[in-house]
């Protein structure tokens, strides 16, 4: 049985095809980082006053559900749809049935765009449909495999779907639980997060330093350690929907889960991946979770910062620097190019950290402060995943340069 989370190196051999949909991740992760670039500056014209913002749902909750369920979504579909072959042994979803997802995802982004335009109910259900597509296209392939390993994904793709529901129910007027529902999605993708960093971060940091380092130790697992790491970040979820994200107790179980993940990070030997990029932004993103959690918790817990700061860390720092590490790790691995990250790739990474740092750093601020340091972040951060868009266009656009298939 095949229990690797991802191999983000090299594929199963695969018949040939259309390159563009031959695997998961080519029009997925090309999606993702197109979205990031191309939904931020809408939202900063509608926030600045041009353009006709949605009311059906405040722009800010628009601007996180997009953020959360439009781009995320988009790199949760393609992480899933290139896992799972590597998981089983299956051939992958490929060909027209990647196509009608990867519609799906498109539908679902057009009637979010037109949020005023549209009925309620057609805007819900073109934005639902995409990831319960995205798992029961998987299903078959970890079920025959007996992978239970991996069924935690069914459970976490259907709890970020209920959250996607409580979103439209409070822009159809239903029930007004929109933010609840932003929150766990958020959570959902933290969770995911630390399940998945848990899995590559160690495997890819111990065989670097193996190699580095013939006859060095790699890096011990230590599965208890993992379980508390996830259980502690089930706890901000379930605490965050009992109580509200405002609720200290929320801030004292986010410090309670950045130790755990702390102490597991601390294993990890991230000083020796420093000085390689393709490696060492994923240890950055894990790092941001931790930093993310530490300034929840002292803003909720202690009112030593504003909320909305502990709030970017996690979402533009932690969410957004793993899945460009994932993205672009993959998107080499399975392109068959060597695992080092080219320059632009680099400098995106780059940018992408100053995007964080702005946005932050605007939190504390006055307002008119704050507002240059917003553009700012806005600029900096269509500028990191455009470039991460430029760079892996050709490679996912294209059949792997090894002429293998996949």
């Amino acid at each position: 049985m095949r229990t690797n989370i991802m191999d983000l190196t090299e594929p199963v051999a695969r018949p040939a095809g259309f390159a563009p949909l031959a695997y998961g991740f080519r029009p997925f992760f090309l999606l993702a980082a197109l979205y990031a670039a191309g939904a931020i500056p809408v939202y900063l014209a509608w926030l600045s006053g041009l353009g006709l913002a949605p009311q059906r749902l405040p722009v800010i909750m628009w601007h996180a559900h997009e953020m959360l369920f439009g781009f995320a979504g988009a790199a949760l579909g393609g992480f899933l749809l290139t896992a799972v072959p590597n998981w089983t042994g299956a051939p992958p979803v490929a060909g027209s049935r990647l196509g009608v997802l990867v519609v799906l995802w498109l539908l679902g982004r057009v009637a979010m765009m037109f949020i005023d335009a549209l009925p309620w109910p057609l805007v819900a259900a073109a934005d639902l449909v995409f990831l319960p597509a995205v798992a029961i296209a998987a299903a078959p392939a970890l079920i025959a495999a007996g992978n239970r390993r991996n069924y935690i994904f069914f459970v976490l793709f259907a709890a970020i779907t209920v959250a996607n529901v409580l979103v439209h129910l409070d822009a159809g007027g239903v029930l007004p639980q929109g933010r609840r529902g932003l929150f766990l999605a958020l959570d959902i993708l933290l969770l995911m997060i630390t399940v998945i960093s848990g899995r590559i971060v160690p495997a890819f940091t111990g065989t670097f330093v193996r190699q580095r380092r013939p006859g060095s130790a790699g890096i011990t697992p230590r599965p208890m350690l993992d379980r508390l790491c996830i259980l502690s970040m089930v706890a901000v979820a379930l605490l965050d929907v009992a109580l509200g994200d405002a609720s200290p107790v929320v801030g004292y179980a986010s410090l309670l889960a950045a130790a755990m993940l702390a102490v597991r990070l601390a294993r990890w030997r991230t000083a020796a991946t420093v000085g390689t990029p393709i490696l060492f932004v994923l240890h950055a993103g894990v790092i941001w979770l931790v930093l993310g959690l530490l300034a929840r918790g002292a803003a909720l817990a202690f009112d030593a910062l504003p909320a909305t700061a502990a709030l970017h860390i996690l979402t533009m720092g932690a969410i957004g620097t793993m899945i460009m590490g994932v993205m672009s790790r993959a998107t080499l691995g399975h392109t068959g190019r060597e695992m080092k990250a080219p320059s632009a790739m680099v400098v995106a990474y780059g940018l992408l950290a100053l995007a964080v740092a702005a946005r932050v750093a605007g939190q504390m601020l006055d307002a008119a402060a704050a507002a240059h340091l917003l553009l700012a972040a806005g600029v900096l951060w269509t500028a990191a995943f455009g470039l991460l868009a430029a760079v892996i266009a050709p490679m996912v656009l294209r059949p792997r340069v090894d002429g293998q298939p996949g």
